[in-house]
């Protein structure tokens, strides 16, 4: 999945696109099979060949992979905490549809071009300057995401192992950065069948947990309470983890793009949708439940640090591999590395995809996927280093705007503008020369973030998404009949 390349390999899109609706090229149409070592990858611009095609549940099980992470378990101990357990109910079923349907939408758009998002937006609603601007924002969320996982992963062996000072941090930091690199480095069949065996044992050994929690009388106050951060008002909690809910589906739904491609069949992607959805969901419902379990002692040993009652709260539940070690010891600490070592080996695939399309946009030049895995693990250790991932965390507030924009645009661009609106064409033809930026697209993902983030910072709107959501559509459908002759005689030209 990194840049070999110029070209795709094979016929173009105009060949073979009509003829790969509901199932994949065969052998022949799409690119010959690459051969060589396990870590060969499929390029970035070659469409998936024959060979490289994964069953579904193969890629159902990296996608289960992704969504049971550490930073899910904290997503779920954030809708239960902030909004309450009934309301978190509420928020928790609207993750499951948007996950579900824009998974899905998104998924038939890559599947059916052989391509993952970052070239397909690239083609089709950014243009090659312009994707270099959707290259930056999936890096600084899904690289942000990787620095994240890795601080808490991190901080939790320190806290585990009671090692201190910034030597045996930084040397922790960056060995275990080098270990997603090495693990991104294998194909993604490989990547596959890790993570099956990796979500199995994740969620057996958080099962023990709740049986714990179960065991001690817990579990019925575990599932029921309301809202636990103080300070905290009913609709404000709620709207808060519903823009947390909608910026990891959005986020889901583009990066499960990047695996979609591989799929065999179009219908291959309802029960992939599917299960990366309830996934996402079941890993909330247990990240809600271990996340109340260690709650108190995490509280106090965050008190303990000087914070104020609030503080140690947000700290409490943002900080889930402190609260999985002080709550369930070596257990926690076992569900923490089980349930990293999946997601961040895929979000370091998600990210070198970005960082190769980014030098390819800006540059005209291939990088080697070794340099583009390496590249993005750099980035995140940088946001570590450079202490800026409280700003990569605020960045991120704004991620619900971002994401689901994006999603949006996509999915209207290929399905009314150029679908049933007929106002360019749908299938990339990646034999002719490339526009430098599609001002439609990026002008009005430009204007409606823009929106949504003022709307939203100024609390005039609480959820951006009501707002985003259909402007996003609107915008482009009418900025695409207005120009509809030119864009039409671009395509003839």
């Amino acid at each position: 999945m990194g840049v070999n390349e110029e070209k795709a390999k094979g016929k173009p899109t105009t060949d073979v696109a009509k003829r790969s609706r509901g199932r994949a090229p065969s052998e022949g149409e799409g690119s010959p099979k690459k051969k060589g070592s396990a870590t060969a990858q499929v390029s970035l611009f070659e469409r998936v060949p024959q060979s490289e095609r994964l069953a579904w549940p193969d890629i159902a099980a990296i996608l289960s992979g992704v969504v049971s992470s550490l930073s899910k378990l904290m997503g779920g101990g954030i809708v239960a905490f902030y909004a309450g357990c009934q309301m978190g109910g509420v928020t928790v079923a609207i993750t499951f549809a948007l996950s579900f349907v824009l998974t899905w939408l998104v998924g038939r758009i890559c599947f059916r071009e052989g391509l993952p998002n970052n070239v397909v937006s690239r083609y089709l609603i950014f243009g090659k300057k312009g994707s270099a601007a959707g290259s930056i924002i999936w890096i600084f969320v899904l690289v942000g995401v990787l620095a994240v996982g890795t601080v808490q992963l991190g901080n939790a062996i320190l806290f585990a192992f009671g090692w201190e000072g910034e030597w045996a941090r930084w040397a922790l930091f960056i060995g275990i950065s080098c270990v997603w690199v090495l693990m991104a480095l294998f194909g993604t069949k490989i990547i596959a069948r890790m993570n099956a065996v990796f979500v199995i044992a994740l969620f057996c050994v958080m099962g023990y947990v709740v049986y714990l929690i179960a065991a001690e009388g817990q579990l019925v106050d575990a599932a029921t309470h309301g809202i636990l951060i103080p300070g905290v008002q009913p609709l404000e909690g709620f709207a808060y983890s519903v823009n947390y809910a909608i910026m990891t589906s959005g986020l889901l739904a583009l990066f499960a793009a990047d695996f979609t491609r591989f799929a065999r069949k179009e219908r291959d992607l309802v029960p992939i949708s599917l299960t990366g959805s309830l996934f996402a969901i079941v890993t909330y419902l247990f990240g809600a439940l271990i996340v109340y379990y260690g709650f108190d002692k995490s509280v106090e040993y965050f008190s303990a640090q000087g914070m104020d009652p609030t503080l140690a709260a947000n700290a409490a539940v943002t900080n889930p591999g402190v609260s999985l070690v002080l709550a369930a010891g070596g257990v926690g600490l076992a569900i923490i590395c089980l349930s990293q070592m999946k997601v961040e080996t895929s979000n370091s695939i998600g990210g070198a995809n970005a960082v190769s399309n980014l030098v390819h946009a800006l540059t005209g030049r291939s990088i080697p996927w070794v340099a583009a895995v390496v590249g993005a693990n750099a980035i995140g250790l940088a946001f570590i280093l450079g202490n800026i991932l409280d700003q990569v965390n605020a960045f991120m507030s704004y991620g619900s705007i971002l994401t689901s924009s994006w999603c949006v645009l996509l999915i209207t661009d290929y399905y009314i503008v150029r679908g049933k609106m007929g106002i360019g064409e749908q299938e990339i033809d990646m034999a002719k020369p490339e526009k430098a930026v599609h001002w439609r697209g990026v002008g009005t993902i430009a204007v409606v973030t823009v929106i949504g983030s003022v709307l939203y910072a100024t609390n005039l709107v609480a959820v951006p998404f009501l707002v985003v959501a259909p402007l996003t559509m609107v915008a482009y459908i009418a900025v695409s009949w207005i120009l509809r002759d030119k864009v039409r005689a671009d395509v003839i030209g």
